[in-house]
């Protein structure tokens, strides 16, 4: 079922609750590790149930992207979001041209730096979008969010295994559930 615009900025609200809990576990080597200790979290934490705003019951379908100009990480395809390591003046840059792309097939971005960045150009980039509302111009929500994670933090933020995976008996539902939104996810692409 498609998501309305309403469910749209619920789902940010909820993706950007996440977010904010989440720490990487340590300091990887390869920015790959990074994304998939976002990935393994969020898809854990999203769909575990109870007491979120959204409680759907673990059908949200958290994706990992692996294309030049795709987000690392989307959530039913609605929130795009970036994870980069030790951002140089000409990696954020980039970052801003991919910024600007992600928006086109997804109505919230968020972008994740983490360890050393060049903290100018940083600053640059987040005011770039430091004016803008989200969906119904909400002031309490921004189409494009920015976070920040610093090494001495990591592995003291939320993390995967502080969730209940869906026992194996539940797996048949969920698995049906995720086809079914990947198919609707390459019909829409089609059109």
């Amino acid at each position: 079922m498609p998501m309305g615009i309403v469910g749209k900025e619920e789902l940010a609200r909820e993706v950007a609750a996440a977010l904010g809990d989440w720490t990487p576990a340590q300091a990887y080597e390869q920015d790959g590790e990074f994304r998939d200790d976002l990935h393994a979290y969020l898809d854990a934490r999203l769909n575990a149930g109870g007491g979120k705003i959204l409680d759907t019951g673990g059908n949200f379908v958290v994706e990992r992207a692996y294309g030049e100009l795709e987000p690392d990480v989307v959530v039913s395809d609605t929130v795009g979001i970036t994870i980069r390591r030790n951002l140089t003046a000409n990696g954020i840059d980039q970052l801003a041209g991919h910024v600007h792309e992600y928006q086109k097939s997804h109505t919230h971005v968020v972008v994740i730096a983490c360890g050393s960045i060049d903290g100018d150009n940083w600053e640059k980039l987040k005011n770039t979008y430091a004016n803008q509302q989200g969906m119904n111009n909400d002031p309490g929500s921004t189409p494009v969010m920015f976070l920040r994670r610093r090494e001495p933090n990591y592995g003291k933020g939320d993390a995967a295994e502080n969730y209940q995976q869906p026992s194996e008996g539940d797996t048949d539902g969920n698995i049906l559930q995720t086809t079914v939104s990947l198919v609707q996810r390459s019909l829409r692409r089609l059109r």
